[in-house]
């Protein structure tokens, strides 16, 4: 017994337990060998319906390190998020987490590996403040898709909501995003606003800081340019993102589509820079110009042409519209900011008549916004990489306050 015992384990232990689907090197048995297969994260968007939820399961803890690596790409001296004394008097925390760090933790979508490209946002709101040693979790429902009119393609728009430890609604945007298949069904619409039926998505944040307005008086106004509607600003600062930032950057976001990574499959002007970091670039541009910015929203994103690493971003502001019954100490200005690549704003635009339909004009599509460009400003086709439309509320200059 004990003889046959053991030769019935060495057959089982000389047994190979896996099966191989493939062809082995000639010569060789299917038996050495083994084939790997590919995992799959990317939800199946054909088979989600508009309204449903899609959670994700990611937690991002934001520390100091994060937040001060954001705040050297993207330059800001507005001391709601570079002043931690300044934020305590207005009643916050901490320095107050940059707006368009929140909105790129809240459109980083690492299960929509497929897409194209991003369109843009609409209506991203701050509603919380948020600070360093938070963690934030997210949840998207898909508002609206629609097969594209050449029948090729696909437009999602998700609802995008970040919510912090607490559970509460940090912010909120919609984000539209392009995939390179066509829809199985017919183009459908959500029934309701998924933000505004979870609860809790209000604008506590801009409230706060308008009630604290009899605060900032006495700690000084930094807002050193009055700024005027119809005024148009050529925006000094310039800089780009190397393809090291963009990839640490993505990382930190939990983003994993190739077109930010893979510099095997595609050359360095293949590689696009991340939607909300193009918007990061573009406000940052404008940022020294505007300061000091207290709170904004973005009520409308358009992505025109590409951004790669070691684009240089610069920004041209035209102020649309100024509400000056906030407080007197404060101002709501509505600007149209506009990001361009690979050229000097202040020093090749000097002195230039630019079209005010480029600031004026809704951009419902961005071949109509390029092709404006191509027929009316040709110095600037090819070049725009985001259109932003902006609500800013920020302190009255010095002067103004006086003549108030």
């Amino acid at each position: 017994p004990g003889d046959r015992f053991r030769h019935l384990a060495s057959r089982c232990l000389s047994t190979k337990f896996f099966s191989v689907e493939g062809t082995a090197p000639h010569g060789s048995s299917n038996l050495d060998y083994v084939v790997g297969e590919s995992v799959n994260h990317a939800i199946d968007l054909q088979r989600v319906r508009p309204g449903e939820p899609i959670e994700i399961p990611y937690e991002v803890t934001v520390n100091s390190s994060m937040r001060d690596f954001w705040l050297s790409a993207f330059h800001s001296n507005d001391r709601i998020n570079t002043s931690t004394p300044f934020a305590r008097n207005l009643g916050f925390q901490d320095a107050v987490l940059p707006f368009s760090m929140i909105l790129f933790l809240a459109g980083s979508m690492t299960h929509a590996d497929a897409a194209k490209v991003q369109v843009g946002y609409h209506n991203a709101i701050y509603h919380w403040p948020a600070f360093s040693g938070d963690t934030f979790t997210r949840t998207f429902h898909i508002k609206s898709r629609r097969t594209t009119s050449d029948g090729e393609n696909s437009i999602f728009t998700f609802n995008c909501v970040l919510k912090n430890q607490r559970g509460r609604v940090v912010f909120t945007t919609d984000k539209t995003m392009l995939f390179p298949f066509k829809l199985n069904g017919p183009d459908e619409l959500a029934s309701a606003t998924p933000a505004v039926a979870m609860g809790g998505a209000k604008e506590d944040l801009k409230k706060h800081i308008i009630e604290s307005a009899s605060k900032i008086g006495p700690l000084g106004s930094q807002s050193l340019t009055a700024l005027r509607p119809g005024q148009l600003i050529l925006h000094s600062l310039c800089r780009p993102l190397s393809a090291t930032q963009c990839m640490q950057l993505s990382s930190l976001a939990r983003l994993t589509h190739e077109r930010h990574f893979n510099h095997h499959v595609y050359n360095i002007d293949e590689i696009y820079i991340p939607g909300g970091l193009v918007l990061g670039l573009t406000a940052s541009a404008s940022a020294r110009d505007l300061h000091e910015v207290l709170h904004e929203d973005v009520l409308q994103c358009s992505y025109i042409n590409n951004l790669h690493p070691g684009d240089t971003v610069g920004a041209i502001s035209f102020v649309k519209a100024m509400e000056e019954n906030i407080t007197g100490d404060m101002e709501m200005l509505t600007i149209r900011t506009v990001g361009v690549k690979n050229i000097d704003v202040q020093r090749e635009l000097q002195g230039m008549a630019l079209p005010v339909r480029l600031f004026t004009e809704s951009v419902k599509r961005p071949r109509d916004y390029e092709q404006l460009c191509k027929e009316e400003c040709p110095i600037l086709s090819n070049r725009i990489v985001a259109c932003l439309e902006r609500r800013i509320l920020r302190q009255t200059p010095k002067a103004e306050a006086f003549l108030l």
